[in-house]
């Protein structure tokens, strides 16, 4: 729809505008004598004359439109049609895609998953190798408990020296 910049204007705002631009401070000798023949003549100056007069302001919606020819009527009318229908088409695509989109597997959602069944499996294997070192520990610890009970039969010392004892710092 075209709006009319006309019916944007505030005309009493420019009127009093220029109005004040065209005023001077004060009038001449001269300007006063025409003023007062003008009013003479027609009984109000120009500028008087403009200040009384009121220009309606008509609304957008008050305001009566021409009707439009048939022809042209049916012109735009074809032309919102196919533009809804092309905007429709458009949409409908892009839900379509967006359909088929979510139909498929994600392949970063793949790779996250196995990922963390890997890791997972990591945390197992690491726990396992934690496991299998204590046990292993307790062997040595044993086999050196066991070592340090025999004694050598030629010098009757045990076979590992004692386990040597943290001292303190000095």
């Amino acid at each position: 729809m075209r709006l009319s910049v006309a019916l944007l204007r505030n005309v009493e705002a420019e009127m009093r505008a220029k109005e004040k631009a065209e005023a001077p401070t004060v009038k001449t000798k001269e300007q006063v004598e025409k003023e007062e023949e003008i009013r003479a003549k027609h009984g109000t100056t120009n500028q008087e004359s403009r200040a009384k007069k009121t220009i309606p302001i008509i609304s957008v919606w008050k305001r009566k439109f021409r009707p439009l020819p048939e022809a042209k009527a049916v012109d735009l009318f074809a032309d919102v049609v196919g533009d809804g229908f092309i905007l429709l088409v458009g949409a409908v695509l892009i839900l379509y895609e967006y359909h088929r989109s979510s139909r498929k597997p994600d392949h970063n959602l793949e790779k996250i998953k196995e990922l963390n069944a890997r890791f997972d499996e990591l945390e197992r294997r690491e726990k396992e190798l934690e496991e299998e070192e204590k046990r292993q520990q307790s062997r040595v610890l044993m086999l050196e408990e066991a070592l340090r009970g025999f004694k050598d039969p030629k010098t009757q010392r045990p076979l590992l020296p004692p386990v040597p004892t943290a001292s303190p710092p000095a």
